[in-house]
Order: structure tokens, then sequence, then C-alpha cells
């Protein structure tokens, strides 16, 4: 899954080794530490996604929640219900 803010991209894969854990890869250190601060964040070889995380599916689960409630509705005032 890849998901994009304002400030970073964010690759997510399964871990191969651990089934309750996932593979957090981003092009931002700073918003890796931002979300998974007291995890480990290692340097990669990938061109795109530079650092990484590995983070059990809960710790993951509450990095999503920071990441929603930081969503700004005010950019989507173009749209309207009668587009839905």
């Amino acid at each position: 899954m890849i998901i994009q803010t304002a400030s970073a991209k964010f690759l997510i894969e399964k871990c191969d080794f651990n089934n309750g854990c996932v593979s957090i890869r981003s092009n931002s250190q700073q918003e890796l530490y931002r979300f998974f601060g007291s995890l480990e964040i290692k340097k990669t070889d990938n061109l795109f996604y530079t650092f990484e995380v590995w983070a059990c599916k809960q710790e993951f689960a509450n990095a999503m929640i920071l990441m929603v409630k930081e969503i700004d509705y005010s950019e989507f005032s173009e749209f309207s219900l009668k587009m839905a």
C-alpha cells in the first residue's frame, strides 16, 4: 500500500519474517520519526523510499489514526455531496 501525505510518501508491506508486523518505508526520515519515533529507523538502498521501520500492526494502526486526524478537510471544499 502506498500513502502520500503533503510531506512524505510511505510504502507499507507485510514483513516476510513476522506475520504480526509491517514494513514502513518512506522518503522522509523526519516523518518516520514523527509517527514511529520509539522504533529503530534504518537507512535502505531504495532510491525512492530511503528509510524503513518495522512496526507491529497496532503501532501502524495508531500512526494511521494520527495521519487521518491531520487531514485538512478544507482542501476538499471544491467537492460536494452531489458528486458522491
